[in-house]
This record gives C-alpha cells, sequence and structure tokens, in this order.
C-alpha cells in the first residue's frame, strides 16, 4: 500500500497540470498519454461521468494500462451494479497479475453477487492463493447478502485448509448477513474447534423458548351459612 501512495504522489509532483478536460472523447485521447498522471486524470473524469460511453472507455484502456495503481483506480470507479462495460472491466481485473487489482475486482464483481457470472468469478477469487483477496471476497460478500453469497462464504467456512483468520472472517461475515441460507451454514459450525467461530455461529441459534406454565387452578370458595353461625344439631326426640 505505501508503494502505490509513493507512486500516486510522485505522479502528483513530477508531472506538470495538462490542459482541463472538456468531454469523453478528451478523456479518450488523455488515456494513451504517456504521462501517467493525465492517465490519472483522465480515468477520474470517466469514473465521474458514470455513464456508459465513459465506462466504455475505461474498459477499453484497461488491459493496455501498465501501472498497476491505475488499473486499480479504474477498477474502483466502475459501476459494475448498472453497467455492462463495467462489469466486463472488473471480470477482466479478476485475473489481473496485482494482488491489489484483484483485491479492487472483487469488490466490485460482489456487487452483483447472484449473477451467474460474477458468482464463478467470486468463486475463483475465494480461492485465490492470496489470503488478502480472499479476505476481500469475504467482506465484500457480507454487504450483498442472499443464497449465492452465502454459499461461497460457507464454503471459505467449511475449507479446513483455509486459514483461521479467514475462517473467522466468513464465520463473522455469515453472521451479519442475517439470512436463513445463512443462519443454515453457520448451523454446520455449532461445534467448531475455534471458540470464535463456535460464538459466531451461536449468534444466530434460534433461542429457545420457554415452556408455558399451565395456567394456576382458581381455588374453590368457601360459603358460610345464610345466618353466619354454625349450624346446631336438635337433640333427638324421647319415646
Amino acid at each position: 500500500m505505501k508503494k502505490y501512495l509513493l507512486i500516486a504522489l510522485t505522479l502528483f509532483a513530477v508531472v506538470p497540470c495538462q490542459a482541463e478536460l472538456k468531454d469523453i472523447a478528451d478523456a479518450r485521447a488523455a488515456l494513451g498519454s504517456a504521462a501517467a498522471k493525465e492517465r490519472l486524470e483522465a480515468i477520474h473524469y470517466l469514473a465521474a461521468e458514470r455513464s456508459d460511453p465513459a465506462f466504455e472507455a475505461l474498459s477499453a484502456h484497461f488491459p493496455s494500462e501498465k501501472d498497476a495503481y491505475l488499473r486499480v483506480q479504474i477498477v474502483e470507479a466502475l459501476d459494475v451494479a448498472g453497467s455492462t462495460w463495467a462489469f466486463a472491466c472488473a471480470q477482466n481485473a479478476a485475473g489481473d497479475q496485482n494482488q491489489a487489482v484483484r483485491q479492487a475486482a472483487a469488490a466490485a464483481v460482489a456487487q452483483r453477487a447472484g449473477d451467474p457470472e460474477a458468482d464463478n468469478k467470486l468463486k475463483a477469487l475465494a480461492a485465490d492463493p492470496r489470503e488478502p483477496v480472499r479476505l476481500t471476497v469475504v467482506n465484500s460478500l457480507s454487504y450483498q447478502p442472499g443464497p449465492s453469497a452465502a454459499a461461497i462464504v460457507g464454503g471459505m467456512l467449511a475449507d479446513q485448509k483455509e486459514t483461521l483468520r479467514a475462517r473467522r472472517a466468513a464465520a463473522k461475515a455469515l453472521s451479519r448477513m442475517k439470512t436463513p441460507e445463512a443462519d443454515k451454514e453457520l448451523a454446520k459450525h455449532l461445534a467448531d474447534a475455534d471458540p470464535e467461530i463456535k460464538a459466531s455461529a451461536a449468534s444466530r441459534k434460534p433461542a429457545k423458548k420457554a415452556a408455558a406454565k399451565p395456567a394456576a387452578k382458581p381455588a374453590a370458595k368457601k360459603t358460610a351459612p345464610a345466618s353466619g353461625k354454625p349450624a346446631q344439631k336438635l337433640p333427638a326426640k324421647k319415646k
């Protein structure tokens, strides 16, 4: 991360300011500039446009962008949920050789969780060799609750070869989803060996209802004689 911050600072410190971009055509032209700062400004301009032509331009430029920091900026600018061009670019980024780009792609593609193509990419990213990428999948899907999200995150939780950190993150993500599918995945780990995972699973376990107590029978009322005095027996008559 420090490396990318240094690159960003260098871009703004070394390259002189360019003329202000006026339209998408100007931004497209700037994407072909040899100056990284000009390309970055074009990316920001197109991101602010948030239109299909803008996302098409970013998608077309992405494969040729050699700067990993700028590729991250492109992916983070995408409106994957609203644009097929943006989604196509994010899918492309999911296979990038740079970890930071794949992390950005995971967060972007998660916006379309439930779409078969998106789910396939997310499953692949959930098996990424780098843990930060897998954690990004988990965290991003926790905000996109649904059957497929629960299944992908649940698969990571069930994977005993997964790191404990990632499994714990998966358990917490499922507990945040608060859906029947997520609760079902958590229920499989109520007896997990890890106390944190067990606690996350237990947090979504329905509490047992206490059995209702039978209603108490009303006490029988004692009736006093009409006179208010106990009745006396009359002596028997002598024959």
